[in-house]
């Protein structure tokens, strides 16, 4: 359901003119990047969604939300998941295990960026 409620928020967030306005101004040729810090909010699928519908640079795109998998707990559907398997677990500790989870993600999501846009000359 969560899932589902990200794809109906995607799609409502794109008809409203003044989100409308600001991804227009801000993805023309910083796709990768956009991509990337949208999905640290949205998930990196419904991002996907969201600026295909902005660009034809889907190399770029595809690589920022790839990329951007990485990061936040919300940037990837997976990593949702398996914290809410882990929370479940006898002993969890969330505040260990959210804080570990983020440093280890948001410097592996900056460093893949930095290699990314070099790389592929983003």
């Amino acid at each position: 359901m969560t899932f589902v409620g990200f794809f109906v928020f995607v799609g409502n967030m794109s008809r409203i003119t003044v989100i409308k306005d600001i991804i227009e101004k801000v993805i023309d040729g910083n796709e990768m990047f956009m991509s990337g810090i949208f999905s640290q909010f949205l998930s990196n699928v419904p991002a996907a969604i969201l600026l295909s519908g902005f660009t034809d640079n889907y190399k770029a795109l595809l690589v920022g939300t790839n990329v951007g998998g990485l990061g936040t707990l919300i940037a990837s559907m997976a990593s949702l998941i398996s914290y809410k398997i882990y929370c479940l677990s006898e002993g969890a500790d969330r505040k260990k295990y959210f804080i570990s989870f983020t440093v280890a993600n948001v410097s592996g999501f900056i460093v893949l960026m930095i290699i990314s846009k070099l790389y592929f000359k983003m």
